[in-house]
């Protein structure tokens, strides 16, 4: 029995470690992110604060296949690696086929509690949307 749940065991990590090397490979190695830092906002409510950095990013196709914007998004990483997810994007970000040889350009707000959000300094393109 106890063998029996140790091969389970094995056979479900190895599947997980094979799938998501599939995954992270899934993003198109000639899609390019280019990010520009437009401002940094604060909002205070009683007790409740927010900060926010906004970039207006663009998103460039150099591959001979469309991409699907639907199935990417975008993450914002500061120096020391901590990670950010996007709270707002334009959908000519996230929508739609991003053709051969072809950019879009949109705005995209990452937000937090605290001002550790203003550490943000690179954009990447992920598939862990959630």
């Amino acid at each position: 029995m106890q063998r029996n749940s140790l091969i389970a065991i094995l056979i479900a990590t190895a599947g997980l470690y094979f799938s998501s090397s599939a995954f992270a490979d899934s993003v198109p190695k000639g899609l390019t992110v280019y990010a520009t830092e437009k401002e940094q906002t604060s909002r205070s409510e009683g007790d409740l604060n927010n900060y926010g950095k906004t970039f207006e990013v663009t998103l460039e196709n150099l591959t001979s296949n469309s991409v699907d914007l639907n199935s990417i998004c975008l993450r914002g990483y500061s120096h020391e690696g901590k990670e950010f997810p996007v709270a707002r994007v334009q959908d000519v970000l996230t929508k739609g086929k991003l053709k051969p040889q072809k950019k879009v350009t949109g705005l995209a707000v990452f937000s937090a509690a605290d001002d550790s959000v203003f550490d943000v300094n690179q954009l990447k393109i992920a598939h862990n949307c959630s």
